[in-house]
């Protein structure tokens, strides 16, 4: 008997497009944990997939900025000082007192020029991750840019795009201040 020809050449593709995208997802793994760049990516993206923020928020400028903070392209002293040549231990966040260094983790969970906005926003979850013990500041702004749930993720994208432009504002003003 011949073989059907047709299901030879579907089971062939079929079998080099799962082999190539499981190659492909290794990389993709290797080199995110091999990364002193990404930290903060490689600690929210799990798996190499479509996620559900870019086709849950509609707002093209909040989805901008939660795109932008999950992939560390922003301007805040953590990643700016590196093109700078400014040591980790002295990127300072520039908009509160604390004396940290800024973050992403900062940036999302402790900065007090944010609290307003952050305790709002914490207040408005369906489902607080707040609520689970022991989380710090590290594993609460894991948590939640992990997330899934639609309502979250864009109550959270207003979230990072007040602060990011409460944060332009005050470092427009400490600039002014300055001159």
């Amino acid at each position: 008997a011949i073989p059907d020809i047709d299901s030879l050449t579907t089971n062939l593709v079929e079998s080099c497009v799962k082999d190539t995208k499981e190659n492909y997802q290794r990389f993709w793994r290797h080199k995110f944990e091999n990364s002193s760049k990404l930290t903060f990516y490689t600690s929210i993206k799990e798996d190499y997939e479509l996620e559900t923020y870019l086709t849950t928020i509609t707002n093209s400028n909040q989805r901008k900025r939660l795109k932008q903070l999950r992939l560390s392209n922003h301007k805040l002293m953590i990643k700016l000082g590196r093109y700078e040549n400014i040591p980790r231990e002295d990127r300072i966040c520039k908009v509160c007192q604390a004396g940290e260094i800024e973050t992403d983790h900062h940036f999302l969970t402790s900065c007090e020029a944010y609290s307003s906005f952050r305790e709002n926003f914490l207040n408005n979850l369906e489902s607080d991750p707040t609520n689970e013990t022991d989380l710090n500041e590290y594993s609460l702004s894991v948590e939640i840019m992990k997330s899934t749930d639609k309502e979250t993720l864009i109550k959270l994208s207003k979230f990072i795009s007040l602060c990011f432009e409460k944060r332009s504002k005050c470092l427009e003003a400490r600039n002014a201040d300055s001159q």
